[in-house]
């Protein structure tokens, strides 16, 4: 075991470097270190000959993780030679070999490439056209529907082996317990008809998407023997890294793999759940060891975090049912901190956002160092304009600057097209210039929210408008007169809809009406939140959006009337790209808590951390909201900054964490360890003495604390004076004190 000593593993983590054969579970805490251990093991199994490089397969969710594994394995002798991969990608490698074996004959070799992640929207756009030439019932709904949306409804159901036609799939009986039929989401029937179609697309087109990759490669091995034979024989020893990722594809691929031999090492954590909504599920992770008998190894040694980051994160976790028990423990020590600003409102929280950015970067910081992790994309626009205002560099990793989504944009299209009918109405006429800009926004509105138009009547009543020069209430009665009736009433509403807002678009006695108040009147007219909720598989996505329009038009609020208001969201759109165009140029990072895990940087900010928006208020899953919040606190290595509303009700998770009498007895304890006694408050010796324990840093105390050993008996003497004191005025009950309070004291004052 020298070796292990030489290359500074934990005792925690040469436990399962040492592991040679059968299942292992191993739960590893935020910052734990587990790739270092995962490496270091398959190492060690390659140099002592338990297994041939070529036989152990190590895999992870995402190249960039997969990446990192490789680089560090080639660093071993025979390193290189292990096989490291995707689930994804161990899925392409069985309908690979399926088809040279001849068991997929139906699929065209050239759909048969690694990176198809594009290839579920070239076969949306197929099944598009095959659905419109056959005229299907639920046409109309195409013309306006969210593709992307469809496109994870149908990973989410290939993910979990749910089919389109389950009885048509004739699957093995073995296999037939653990698939299922797909079902439509509420609201959505039709999705499981287009669904049915997408898949007759795919099969006669002989495609294999990114997502078949894991449904066919399951069922490949149901059903073809001498494959997973021979997959069971280069495969002898599996790890798997982000275990709590995993969906029941993925679960039940690995499950076949791995037997009868069974060594499986599932390296996770539980509370690191944050994709149920996109069909991962905790109980994989938490039942691993029953479903194998699994050794079961724990790595609860954070490396990323300070102390004040270390105690919230376990007092919000703690109050989940669902999940493994443990403790992140802390080795980083006391330096850094976490503070709870609770602010006046979202442009006070905005403002101290971007000032301390601008602080922490006149202090030697880079923007690659800073991050704002947000619960969702419609909490961004008032930080925006901050950034914007002071000048900081920003990237909205996987989404865009608030002024260009596309549920916000539409709402500026009715006003482009309301400005048309208004420019008929003032002049008679109507400039090339214009024409264009109407043909663009007329086609984003003409069918959202739902009017069952078709693209043939929108073209005709674009053609009325910019060929024949009609008023576009006049072009909708036209378009209505031998339209049938459900078309009808949708053309006389949009008509009323727009003659109302061109109205309202005109200065009425030299003066304009509020930005704000047009925006709010129209989308209650249309009622476009709630057709955002309505119009998506994932409550996630839809309520997201919807959110999304109500903090635009929040934004809107006291920027004047609507003119004004376009003015200023071109000029922060210029000025974003004159400070965040270069791409070499480093830049604060803007994403959400759910992109965030896996990554961590020296500061970060959380806002927002309401009730109603942390918990987000749409979710059905509680102990995943809280799971989301402590994946936040976890990715800093310096500083958090929460910030919430004082208007507001504080996030339950802060308030069954005591989040502010924790960071202030936090607060306490620092100062003890940093000053001299003789300058102590009574709340110092109180921190000393008991909270120590109470938040069970005793292992930190035991292992980790780097003041010199003379100061830490002295300060451990003291802490035994303080209990003594305790204990004699009778306190020891209104303040917790624990009978291990004195044992850690005694213990470090012996040393």
């Amino acid at each position: 075991m020298g070796w292990m000593s030489a290359i500074h593993l934990t005792p925690q983590q040469q436990a399962i470097v040492a592991h040679n054969h059968g299942p292992a579970l191993v739960f590893a805490v935020a910052g734990a270190g587990k790739t270092t251990a995962m490496v270091q093991r398959i190492a060690r199994l390659v140099r002592e000959g338990v297994f041939p490089p070529e036989q152990i397969l190590a895999t992870s969710f995402n190249k960039a993780a997969n990446s990192e594994i490789e680089a560090k394995l080639k660093q071993h002798p025979g390193g290189e030679r292990v096989q490291v991969k995707t689930l994804h990608a161990l899925g392409y490698l069985i309908t690979r070999e399926a088809h040279r074996r001849g068991y997929l004959p139906q699929v065209n070799p050239q759909a048969l490439k690694e990176g198809l992640e594009a290839l579920d929207r070239q076969l949306l756009y197929k099944t598009l056209a095959e659905a419109r030439q056959r005229r299907v019932r639920y046409a109309d709904e195409l013309n306006r529907f969210d593709h992307e949306d469809f496109l994870n409804f149908v990973g989410a159901c290939k993910g979990n082996l749910r089919y389109a036609d389950l009885a048509a799939v004739q699957l093995p009986p073995a296999a037939q317990p653990i698939a299922g039929q797909a079902e439509p989401p509420k609201g959505l029937a039709w999705y499981l008809d287009f669904y049915r179609l997408y898949e007759a697309v795919r099969r006669q087109a002989g495609w294999l998407t990114f997502d078949d990759m894991l449904m066919t490669g399951w069922e490949v091995l149901t059903r073809h023997q001498d494959i997973l034979a021979h997959l069971r024989q280069q495969h002898q020893c599996v790890l798997v890294d982000e275990f709590q990722d995993i969906n029941l594809a993925q679960s039940e691929i690995l499950d076949l793999l791995t037997w009868p031999h069974r060594h499986y090492m599932a390296i996770g954590d539980d509370d690191q759940t944050i994709y149920e909504w996109r069909g991962a599920s905790p109980r994989f992770i938490l039942d691993f060891d029953k479903r194998y008998e699994a050794q079961v190894y724990y790595m609860t040694e954070n490396f990323r975090c300070k102390a004040p980051q270390v105690v919230l994160a376990n007092r919000i976790i703690e109050h989940n049912q669902i999940r493994q028990p443990k403790r992140l423990g802390l080795t980083q020590g006391f330096a850094g901190a976490t503070h709870l600003h609770q602010v006046s409102s979202a442009e006070a929280m905005a403002q101290h956002i971007a000032t301390e950015i601008t602080h922490a970067l006149r202090e030697g910081l880079t923007p690659t160092d800073l991050a704002i992790l947000v619960r969702m994309y419609a909490q961004t626009p008032p930080i925006e304009q901050q950034l914007i205002i002071h000048r900081i560099p920003y990237e909205i990793v996987g989404g865009e600057p608030f002024y260009e989504r596309a549920e916000v944009r539409l709402l500026l299209d009715y006003c482009q097209v309301a400005q048309v009918a208004q420019q008929f109405t003032d002049t008679g006429a109507l400039p090339e210039e214009q024409a264009s800009a109407f043909r663009r926004a007329w086609f984003a509105i003409y069918n959202t929210p739902t009017r069952y138009l078709t693209r043939a009547v929108a073209e005709r009543i674009a053609e009325f408008v910019t060929k024949s020069h009609l008023p576009i209430s006049r072009a909708l009665a036209a378009a209505g007169q031998d339209a049938p009736d459900r078309m009808a009433r949708p053309l006389r509403k949009l008509a009323d809809d727009l003659t109302w807002l061109a109205g309202a678009l005109r200065p009425a006695r030299g003066t304009q009406p509020p930005a704000e108040r047009i925006l709010r009147q129209l989308e209650d007219r249309l009622q476009y939140m709630a057709h955002l909720r309505d119009s998506s598989s994932f409550p996630e996505t839809g309520a997201a959006k919807a959110s999304g329009v109500a903090a635009f038009l929040e934004y809107a609020r006291g920027k004047g009337p609507l003119p004004s208001f376009l003015a200023h969201l071109t000029d922060l759109a210029d000025n974003h790209r004159q400070v965040s165009a270069d791409r070499n140029r480093p830049k604060v990072t803007i994403t959400t808590m759910f992109r965030a895990k896996g990554l961590e940087w020296p500061m970060v900010f959380v806002p927002n951390c309401n009730q109603g928006t942390i918990p987000y208020e749409r979710m059905a899953s509680l102990e995943e909201e809280r799971r989301l919040l402590y994946v936040a606190i976890t990715r800093a290595r310096q500083v958090v900054h929460l910030y919430a509303l004082r208007d507001q009700p504080l996030s339950q998770f802060l308030q069954e964490a005591a989040a502010l009498d924790t960071l202030e007895m936090m607060t306490a304890l620092q100062r003890a360890l940093s000053t001299e006694p003789n300058i102590w408050r009574t709340a110092e010796m109180v921190a000393l003495a008991v909270v120590a324990q109470r938040f069970h840093l005793g292992d930190y105390f035991r292992c980790w604390w780097d003041a010199p050993r003379s100061r830490q008996q002295r300060l451990a003497r003291l802490a035994l004076r303080i209990l003594a004191s305790i204990e004699k005025h009778e306190l020891g009950q209104q303040l917790a004190v624990q009978p291990e309070d004195q044992r850690l004291w005694r213990e470090l004052a012996q040393r």
